[in-house]
């Protein structure tokens, strides 16, 4: 996504990038993060930062004025860096004040592991949001550089520069399912709603009025995990049937 506006009030609530952040809503596939080196068969391969699809020219497929699908596939230049054959689309699909998206991953070489996720930068004036969780959580921690911890009782956390500035990206598993909410200084809510094994959230501490709030299949790689990518953990097999993904982004103003 590019832009995504809250029309009863005619504001652009997706952050549009800056110097803090060029990027606005970053689709992740095949890889989660800044991965190191990795493994198929023995043999090493490297991705850029989240893998392929946020630097590929996607083919767009409209399908009525409130759906709209972009795909591509892979092809040699992209099994230099990510040794197999798939097909993976992105669908954006308008509900009231709510766009679903869904991401598909098809293997067409047999098992293929790999991430995928989504990294949508919301407007957040001050790169403030107050995120609360519909149900009493108690998740599990995964800090960037290996190990977790537990941490009982969450119910909210303020997710803003300082916060960010220490803990960089803060990743949550074991998550009940139920929705998170971000509240906005200017009276906005974003409510993520989605099955995913792992919420990461996210801001540039140094500046940018935004907050990530991001689902994934998947977790942000680094040096401990197993470089061999069938071994590390929160991967996903495809088998050729195809696999769906999805979330829900709601926006309101309160």
């Amino acid at each position: 996504m590019h832009s995504l506006i809250y029309k009863p009030t005619g504001e652009e609530r997706l952050w549009q990038g800056g110097e803090a952040w060029a990027s606005r809503d970053v689709v992740i596939f095949p890889i989660i993060g800044h991965a190191g080196p990795f493994e198929v068969c023995g043999k090493s391969y490297q991705l850029k930062s989240h893998g392929l699809a946020r630097y590929t020219r996607l083919a767009a497929e409209k399908n009525g004025d409130e759906q709209l699908t972009l795909s591509f596939s892979s092809d040699e230049e992209s099994k230099k860096s990510y040794p197999f054959d798939f097909d993976f689309s992105i669908t954006y699909k308008l509900e009231n004040n709510s766009v679903k998206i869904t991401y598909f991953v098809r293997s067409k070489c047999g098992v293929m592991p790999f991430y995928v996720g989504g990294h949508p930068g919301m407007r957040a004036p001050g790169g403030s949001a107050v995120i609360d969780f519909e149900n009493e959580e108690h998740p599990v921690i995964y800090p960037l550089e290996g190990g977790a911890a537990s941490m009982p009782h969450l119910k909210r956390f303020v997710a803003n520069k300082p916060f960010f500035a220490e803990c960089k990206t803060f990743q949550l598993g074991s998550l009940s399912g139920g929705a998170i909410y971000a509240r906005t200084e200017d009276g906005y809510t974003y409510t993520y709603k989605s099955d995913c094994p792992l919420f990461a959230f996210w801001s540039n501490s140094d500046g940018g009025e935004y907050v990530c709030v991001e689902p994934w299949w998947g977790i942000n790689d680094n040096p401990a995990f197993p470089r061999e990518f069938s071994l590390k953990p929160f991967v996903n097999f495809e088998r050729g049937q195809g696999s769906t993904f999805s979330y829900t982004l709601t926006v309101a103003k309160d």
